[in-house]
């Protein structure tokens, strides 16, 4: 049981360890994988389930933002949900309408991060690419569990949700000199879904 998450390299290690450092690449993506482990125990439950997440640089993710979402330029984080959602009370749930029952793992979907715009967003702040790169990839699956941030309530449940994966995070890894809070909790951040 648990999330499994699938990484997908499109920028290359060098360049990605460069943006990590001085943490070292793997363990920037072991705590990636334990925030998106989180998430999903947090806003869904804990059942087997598998996300992939890529990492690109600009080029990649201002096509794939104009495709998708009619923009022109980079954003820092696209999802790709591949199921239909309801919330209760901030917990996501398969829509009764969505017919899925797999046999194994449930695939949520992608998340594809700009670790360009991760660079970018991270220096002003004070605080880690790796950090900005895991608040990135915790909304992004939140998106790709079904919750949005159209209006206060839904952004006040995500916020929510964030908050309690972050301080799930700084419990467990006391070694981290955390430093920022929810995505919301910056002006003018805005995340999008793909779909």
């Amino acid at each position: 049981m648990g999330c499994t998450v699938t990484f997908h390299d499109r920028i290359g290690r060098e360049r990605l360890e460069s943006a990590v450092e001085p943490m070292a690449a793997d363990e920037a993506l072991a705590l990636i994988d334990s925030a998106l482990a989180e998430t999903v125990r947090l806003a869904f439950g804990a059942p087997a389930c598998e996300i992939e997440l890529s990492f690109v640089a600009d080029p990649e993710m201002a096509r794939l933002n104009f495709d998708h979402m009619g923009e022109r330029e980079p954003t820092d984080v696209l999802s790709f949900p591949l199921h239909d959602w309801q919330l209760d009370e901030g917990r996501s749930h398969l829509a009764e309408d969505d017919g899925v029952s797999p046999p194994g793992p449930l695939l949520l979907g992608d998340v594809v991060i700009d670790v360009d715009q991760a660079v970018r967003q991270a220096a002003p702040g004070g605080w880690s690419v790796t950090e900005e790169v895991i608040l990135l990839a915790i909304h992004g699956t939140l998106h790709l569990l079904g919750h949005d941030h159209a209006d206060i309530d839904e952004e006040q449940a995500m916020r929510g949700i964030e908050h309690q994966v972050l301080a799930s995070l700084h419990r467990k890894h006391r070694e981290v000199d955390w430093k920022p809070g929810s995505l919301f909790d910056r002006a003018g951040h805005a995340v999008s879904s793909g779909t």
